[in-house]
Formats: C-alpha cells, structure tokens, sequence
C-alpha cells in the first residue's frame, strides 16, 4: 500500500475519546460523536439511568449464539454510514458487509442497512451474528457455518506464539522482557515463546489476544468474499474489514515490544496474503480498498520514564470515589454522582431535584476541587460556562460531546498521562497526538501514487470514499472530500 497507493501522512482524529467504537463509527460515517452518538465504548445513557454498551440492543438475540455476545446491532449509531450509502445508491442491489473479532468493529462500519455483519464470541470460538439482520433469515450462512466447524480458534488455542523472523531482525522495538509489558500468560515473564494452552483465560479468549486473531479474521474474509459473491455482478459491494488483535497486544506490551512488533509483521503478511486473494476472485485494479485506525495507544508510562520523557498513571476509580465523598461532606449525598464515564461524571438529577440544589453551585464546588487532584490538567462544565482562557483543542471536546450520553462534568489528564490504575501495559483515550494520529492509505482502481501532509481529519475518509465513487455522502457527514490524484486510465 505504501509503494503503490496514496497516503495522507497527518491523519488525525478530531475530537476526544479516542476509543473503538467511536474511532469505527467516526471513519464510516464521515462526522464525530457529536453528530453519530457513539461517545465511548460504553456511556451513561441519561434518560434511561444506565449504563450502556455502544452496540447494545436488548430488542436482538444472536444468531449462532444463545450468550448476550450476539444481542447487537447499530441502533445506538445515530447517523448512516458509507456502507448505508451503497446500499442506497444501488437501490439495495449492491451489498454491505463488516467482519471483525469486535463487534463494534464489524457493526458500526457496515450500516444500520447492512446484509450483515459477522463478529467472534470467545465463548464458542465462532463467529457470530444478530438477529438485527434480517436477510440471514435467523441463521448463518452456509459458508460461516462450514468455516465455524472447522475450529480455526481451536487450533490457535493449541498453538505457540514465537517470534515470525529471527529476533535480529526486529528493529523497531525494544529487547524482549520489559518492566511494562505485561505478559499473556500470568506464570511466565512477558517473553516468547507462548504456548497459548498454558493461559488461565476461559474459553478462546486467549485466540484473541495474540496476532492468531488477525489470521482468522482474514481467512473468514476471505469466506465471506467467496460466499458473498462480492465484486462479481455490476453492482458497487462494500466490506469493513477490521483487524482487532493490534489493540489487544497494544494494550498488553506498548507499541514498542516485540510481541507488537511481530503482531504487525504478521498483520502485513495476512494483508500479502488477502490483496493476493482479492486480485484473483475479484480482479487486480478492480476494487478500492483504504486501510486506517480507529485510534492510536500512548507509550507505556514506565517506558517513557525510563528514556526520561514525563509519564504517570491516573486512577480513575479512587478520584471517582473521592470526588463522591466531597460531594458528601458539602452536599451531604454521595449520590449526587450516578457515574463516571469517559473521563466524565455524571449528575443525579433526581437527587439534586430531591435536595432542591443549583446545578450551577455544584459545579462551582466540584469543578475547584477536582483541579486540585493530581494528574488532572483542567476541569470544566459540558454545557454552559466553558474555561478562560479555553483549554487547548477545546475543538475535540465539542465534537464529542452528545447531549444525554454525554456527562456533566469534563476531567482533562495532561499530555503522557495513562488513564489506568496499573504500571505494566497501556490504553489510548487521549485528545493527543499519540492516541489521535492515525495512518490512511488508499490503494487500488483508479488510485494513482503519492504522499500528501496537509493535515486531514479521520472524518473525511467516507466522503472522499463517496466522492470517489460518485455516491451520495453518509447522512450525517461533516468531514471534507480530500483529492487523491487519479490514473487517466485503469483496468
């Protein structure tokens, strides 16, 4: 992709949090959670005073599972996406699809309107779906049914994760057997070999913590392609593919471990592998395809510290404990707080309601208290009186704040500051350029080469898919097409 494709090389998320399903809804349907609702990978849902996942939906059940794994569906999404759009613009003709080991990464990108999306349970080791789709007829299709039976989880569980190449050849990581990185497997040091039977983890979870998961993400792929029978009629077909098991890895080592290292030689083999699949089923030039990132993830704080670079950790359980115990001696209820969410805590309204206080003089008294924690850069309200001076990208915070899913109050951490209670592994979440700078190459028909810096946003992805294809953007779309130079003729 980078020899033969277009690469905008200052890709950048434009509003706070950096998590999953945000990261997916925000590529797919070319505006922000201020627009689509996909504020977190979960939120307190206000109106209903509970806690809500992003692809929640009670109303569904699975199909190929009888767990709460398959009760999902794009619902919660409050605009359209790109694969919503193809669906529209072939009047139904063409399909859509998302496959991922997350849910949240197969179902936000293929659309409220989708033929399906596919997602791995770790219970069963399958690939799953809901009963939100309604063309599969409450069943799986024959093609995932047969590849379930063959037990591709299974066979990783039994497997051992040792190093692709010769560990000389690593070069963009540090030597194995790090302070910060914290193993798979609990009884031996976060050093290969792993032999994956050895994990105390229940059923195939231990599949989806190593770069196995990305190989059978693909192999299922490339089933769904064949199945499908995608890009073989007139009609424009679109597929999310999401590779989950980076994340996962990330979360365990830091990007600088080799087990990262070596998960990303193994991702850009399994890519090899697909791109060569896709030339022969579908046709070399005959399908477009660009490749991002729903987030970025900060160097492990020991790490950085280590090369004398300022990092530490933020607990966000005791200041969330605090915080309701000074709302307790000021106040006198505790329950003033219903939840802590995204860097955000929520009012109980019907408790201020009940002991007949201002909201404003709530936030008078917390806000200064908050400040005064340690790792906390700035504090302010979500709606109303905003800081001055206003905090630097301030920008992001708006365009993730959703009424009624959003909180009350807006905790910032400064820059290198790991929203975790622990010292060994990391998370992303951040407004920073670590967690919001993110590749996106493009690559294939029509797709000529070349290199672009001038800063884009991730929100500009599915309208430069759109423009490209000559569709209608997604519904709720706020990012700008951006020009990819275009070959004069293509096969």
């Amino acid at each position: 992709m980078v020899r033969e494709g277009y690469s905008f090389a200052n890709c950048n998320f434009n509003y706070f949090q950096t998590k999953t399903g945000p990261g997916h809804a925000s590529i797919y349907t070319g505006t922000t959670p201020a627009m689509h609702g996909i504020v977190g990978n979960d939120w307190h849902e206000v109106a209903e005073s509970r806690n809500l996942y992003c692809t929640q939906d009670d109303s569904v059940t699975g199909i190929g599972s009888n767990d709460k794994a398959g009760r999902m569906s794009p619902k919660n999404m409050k605009t359209g996406s790109v694969g919503d759009q193809i669906r529209l613009a072939t009047n139904f003709r063409g399909k859509s699809f998302g496959i991922s080991m997350k849910d949240r990464g197969s179902i936000l990108p293929a659309g409220h309107g989708a033929d399906a999306a596919f997602w791995f349970e770790k219970s069963s080791g399958n690939f799953i779906s809901s009963t939100w789709y309604t063309k599969l007829n409450g069943k799986l299709p024959a093609w995932l049914e047969k590849f379930n039976q063959e037990k591709w989880a299974a066979r990783y569980k039994d497997s051992i994760w040792k190093p692709l190449l010769d560990p000389s050849k690593y070069e963009a990581s540090s030597a194995d057997d790090q302070i910060w990185e914290r193993s798979i497997l609990p009884s031996k040091s976060p050093t290969f070999p792993y032999r994956l039977s050895e994990s105390e983890k229940k059923d195939f979870e231990i599949v989806y913590d190593t770069p196995f998961g990305n190989t059978i993400t693909a192999i299922a792929t490339k089933e769904l392609v064949k199945g499908e029978k995608l890009g073989k009629d007139e009609f424009m077909d679109f597929l999310a593919l999401s590779f989950s098991c980076t994340d996962a890895v990330g979360h365990d080592y830091g990007p600088f471990a080799m087990e990262t290292e070596d998960t990303y030689l193994r991702l850009d083999r399994d890519l090899e592998d697909f791109f060569r699949f896709l030339d022969l089923e579908v046709g070399q030039g005959k399908y477009l395809c660009f490749l991002s990132a729903d987030h970025g993830i900060l160097e492990t704080p020991a790490f950085l510290r280590q090369n004398r670079i300022p990092s530490i950790t933020f607990n966000s359980n005791s200041i969330a404990d605090s915080l309701k115990n000074f709302a307790l001696q000021q106040f006198g209820s505790s329950a003033l707080i219903s939840s802590f969410r995204n860097l955000q805590f929520y009012f109980n309204q019907a408790e201020i309601k009940r002991l007949n206080l201002d909201r404003n003089k709530i936030m008078q008294s917390l806000i200064p208290y908050l400040e005064k924690q340690k790792s906390v850069w700035r504090v302010f309200a979500n709606e109303g009186i905003k800081p001055f001076p206003a905090i630097p990208m301030m920008y992001k915070y708006e365009a993730g704040f959703y009424k009624g899913r959003s909180g009350d109050i807006q905790v910032v951490l400064a820059p290198g500051v790991l929203e975790s209670g622990g010292n060994k592994g990391t998370n992303h979440g951040a407004p920073y350029s670590y967690d919001s700078h993110v590749p996106c190459l493009w690559m294939g028909w029509k797709i000529q080469h070349g290199e672009e810096i001038t800063p884009i946003n991730i929100e500009d992805i599915a309208p430069t898919l759109s423009s490209l294809l000559h569709i209608m953007e997604p519904n709720g779309s706020t990012g700008k097409a951006q020009s990819i130079p275009l070959k004069t003729s293509w096969k």
